[in-house]
């Protein structure tokens, strides 16, 4: 895999053949009969085992170099095929579509011959990966430098949208239309609170003691007067008796 042909597995690997564990673990878990093995594992077996054939130098491996195949590494300047493919993650797909494919972090932009091996290397990191061709042979005769990484896989810097045929985006579903956006926050009740404003006691799940309604007051004075009027009509010996009775207390 790692000394004669890793184009074939989607793999290019840096000057004198280095891969990282990290990116060798995401080739291995997409090929038959090795799902099983842990990135702690390949760790493991290469910095503890050494095995003989392999050079091992912080969390990277690659084949001794007198057992790779002449020019392993050596990424030349090529003429593409007609039609290249990459693969491009889903919540980069608008992106793309309107700024095109840039390198990043100094690693080329891996194109493939063969639309299944760009699949396949998309799903290392996206379970549904989106397909694009690239227009490369007319690119590369309007100037865009292409290098060849072995038989199936081509290397660029970037890509103008031009030179990208991308499928559409898909269509905003019907139900996602009315959908608030996840930047506004909702508040209890539906209500939103204008920015710069407090919310209400009832907004943020507080108890709120209202004032008494007004039915509820009025009633009681009008119990209270009744009262009072009724107190007004008793008789002298009544009120005279009261009046004993708080002089005496």
């Amino acid at each position: 895999m790692l000394g004669r042909q890793p184009d074939a597995f989607g793999i290019v690997m840096n000057e004198g053949g280095w891969i990282s564990i990290k990116e060798l673990h995401l080739t291995l878990m997409k090929e038959t009969g090795f799902s099983h093995i842990t990135k702690r594992g390949l760790t493991q077996f290469f910095s503890l085992y050494r095995p003989e054939k392999f050079e091992w130098q912080e969390n990277y491996v690659r084949v001794r170099l007198e057992l790779q195949s002449p020019g392993l590494t050596i990424y030349k300047e090529a003429t593409p095929p007609e039609l290249l493919y990459v693969s491009i993650r889903p919540k980069a797909h608008a992106h793309v579509i309107a700024h095109g494919l840039q390198s990043s972090n100094n690693k080329r932009i891996v194109l493939s011959t063969e639309k299944e091996l760009a699949l396949k290397i998309g799903k290392r990191r996206d379970k549904d990966p989106i397909i694009a061709a690239i227009m490369a042979l007319k690119s590369s005769e309007a100037g865009i430098v292409y290098r060849k990484a072995g038989e199936l896989l081509y290397l660029v810097e970037g890509l103008d949208p031009q030179w990208i045929n991308i499928p559409p985006l898909p269509p905003v579903r019907e139900k996602d239309k009315h959908r608030e956006p996840k930047s506004s926050k909702a508040k209890p009740g539906g209500k939103k609170i204008p920015k710069g404003s407090a919310p209400s006691l009832e907004q943020i799940g507080a108890f709120v003691l209202r004032d008494t309604p007004s039915h509820i007051v009025s009633s009681e004075l009008d119990k209270r007067n009744k009262n009072k009027k009724s107190r007004n009509r008793d008789p002298e010996w009544k009120k005279a008796r009261r009046r004993k009775k708080r002089g005496a207390v």
